[in-house]
């Protein structure tokens, strides 16, 4: 491949001054490099800015620009490889140090392509369609305002599975379970796995288990009993607010799916195991 779309994280301006370098690179060894840095607004990018031409996008930041990316351009279908300048992630795998020698590895084509499933979110307030979304890593559930913790019933395909008395709950892709889900104490997904994980945050109860659920299921989460209770949705990380009794959000596998760009086969066993050894 020779033609990159490039995606710094614009809060940084170490990113965007390396995407510079990055764009050099390319251009001096026969490719074409578009820079997405001043097409950007509040971090996002536009699908419809990316030329036809491209055939990877490489983002410049960690984890979450790579995220960002992803959904924002899921329809386009373009594989992704980002290069970090954060702390150790998950899916940013190539170090500053190690970019010459990516960028030669993809313009040489012995790349490997991994794909990720993604998840889809709908939320229904008096069964109207009020938001619509897509999540790489997970779609949460959350207490908000002054309450702590809300109850709230869980179906699978329109039957009732549990209800809980919890802080929230966490949606996960198996990208996902190495974050919140992690931290709620979910268990760690092999990224090219097909399934989700529900796991309750902070359950008002002696016995916390997550659930593991086919992707092909539909999940229905709604708040109960209290009309006072509120909650907020986050798709990683972007809040839909004032989720109340008689919501309902629908999660299940999405149409689209990720497709990252690998350097190496076991890249992910071996930035477990280095997370696993700190």
């Amino acid at each position: 491949m020779k033609n990159f779309y490039l995606i710094p994280n614009t809060d940084k301006p170490e990113a965007v001054r390396f995407s510079l370098l990055v764009q050099k690179y390319i251009e001096e060894h026969g490719g074409q490099a578009v820079n997405a840095s001043h097409r950007m607004m509040n971090g996002h990018v536009d699908p419809d800015d990316v030329p036809a031409e491209m055939e990877c996008v490489i983002t410049l930041g960690g984890d979450g620009t790579i995220i960002q990316a992803a959904r924002d351009l899921a329809r386009l279908q373009l594989p992704i490889i980002g290069i970090n300048l954060g702390t150790l992630g998950f899916m940013a795998e190539v170090s500053t140090e190690q970019y010459e020698n990516a960028l030669d590895v993809l313009m040489n084509d012995r790349h490997l392509v991994d794909e990720r499933m993604m998840l889809r979110g709908r939320i229904y307030r008096n069964h109207e369609l009020i938001y619509d979304g897509l999540a790489l890593n997970d779609i949460t559930l959350h207490a908000s305002g002054e309450f702590r913790a809300v109850k709230y019933e869980l179906l699978v395909n329109d039957e009732h599975l549990a209800r809980y008395f919890a802080d929230g709950i966490v949606i996960s892709t198996p990208t996902g379970s190495t974050g919140y889900n992690l931290s709620a104490g979910g268990p760690i997904v092999m990224p090219s796995a097909e399934l989700m994980t529900a796991t309750a945050v902070n359950p008002h109860t002696m016995l916390q288990r997550s659930i593991i659920l086919p992707d092909n299921v539909r999940v229905t989460l709604k708040l109960v009993e209290r009309e006072d209770q509120t909650a907020n949705v986050y798709l990683d990380g972007s809040v839909y607010k004032n989720f109340r009794l008689g919501d309902e959000i629908m999660v299940e596998k999405a149409a689209q799916k990720v497709k990252f760009i690998k350097l190496a086969k076991d890249s992910f066993i071996e930035v477990l195991r280095t997370k696993l050894e700190n």
